[in-house]
């Protein structure tokens, strides 16, 4: 007769045998995981790519340091190195744009603790230059006080440099470099929320713009559908066409391409919603731009156009209807 074996059983026979024939793993060493080619990796997302780009050059800065036998200043333990190990000892091919950049920030912050001394004074030489751009993120003047770095730069000048010192150093490096991540990790967020904020817009736009052109064609005569086509069809080309000019000409920095993508992808809907809101304006009357010129497709279909292409041009066609008349100018007339 044949026994059953419980399912939980079976689950801890199971783990205990995984955890086994993994302990038998022997971990790769420092070595191994700061090794260039480990870092290689194709990617299509330039925005990837770089993150990349700079997780090797950390880690290879990392590698150069640990060249560098440590000095009397040198916080090097092995305690220090093993927490290291563990910081990247990661999947490299799993590694995302907003995980690539947490590893350079881990990676940048303990650096400080493996280096030797003329390693930390090149660095506050590096601060103390950086700290006069105020367009730079958490410089050192915005943290700590300048007489502070002064003295700390000083200290390398010793025949016989201040330990004490020589922590506080590389203490406050590390401080300011996780800043520098923390506020990368901000502005990551920032896009992020935005772009959900976005995407869930979207469908609502498209579904009440749906509801518009329903509601238009069922109050107004049957040949109104060419009417709207156009209009919205004009306004989501010119909200596109500004898009992509904008993409061209003025967005340099990689975040603000970050953020505008989502906000691409609405543009049309927007640019649509903005020249049905003008054949409205028109049709009605509410608009005093020339009735016979505004009166031909073409004239319509300008008017949709400039109305997508250009938002202070639609914001202020639709500020020319809501504005109320004074009643008292409107009477002494």
């Amino acid at each position: 007769m044949t026994r059953h074996v419980p399912w939980h059983t079976l689950a801890r026979i199971a783990h205990g045998l995984s955890a086994k024939s993994s302990s038998d793993v022997p971990r790769p060493t420092l070595a191994e995981l700061l090794a260039p080619s480990r870092w290689q990796r194709k990617v299509g997302s330039p925005e990837l790519k770089k993150a990349l780009g700079y997780v090797k050059g950390t880690v290879g800065e990392a590698r150069r340091v640990l060249a560098v036998p440590p000095d009397s200043l040198s916080l090097r333990t092995d305690e220090i190195e093993a927490r290291f190990r563990d910081v990247v000892d990661v999947p490299v091919d799993s590694l995302t744009i907003d995980s690539a950049w947490e590893l350079c920030g881990e990676v940048k912050a303990m650096i400080p603790f493996l280096a030797n001394g003329e390693y930390v004074a090149a660095q506050l030489d590096y601060e103390a230059q950086r700290a006069k751009d105020n367009s730079r993120w958490h410089g050192w003047n915005q943290h700590f006080e300048e007489d502070e770095l002064a003295l700390m730069r000083s200290n390398y000048r010793k025949r016989q440099p201040n330990e004490t010192l020589h922590r506080q150093a590389a203490e406050k490096l590390s401080f300011l470099y996780s800043q520098r991540t923390e506020a990368g990790r901000d502005r990551r967020a920032r896009a992020g929320q935005k772009c959900r904020y976005l995407n869930a817009l979207a469908p609502a736009l498209l579904a009440l713009q749906a509801a518009l052109v329903i509601a238009i064609g069922y109050v107004a005569a049957n040949d109104v559908w060419k009417a709207v086509a156009v209009a919205g069809t004009a306004g989501a080309l010119g909200a596109t066409l500004s898009g992509t000019m904008r993409i061209r000409d003025d967005l340099r920095d990689l975040d603000d391409l970050r953020s505008f993508w989502p906000a691409m992808r609405v543009q049309p809907l927007v640019g649509a919603t903005a020249g049905l809101v003008v054949l409205l304006l028109m049709e009605s009357g509410a608009l005093d731009i020339g009735r016979d010129d505004s009166g031909h497709w073409a004239g319509r279909a300008l008017l949709a156009f400039a109305a997508g292409f250009s938002e202070p041009f639609f914001l202020g066609l639709v500020q020319r209807v809501a504005v109320v008349p004074d009643k008292s100018a409107v009477d002494a007339a």
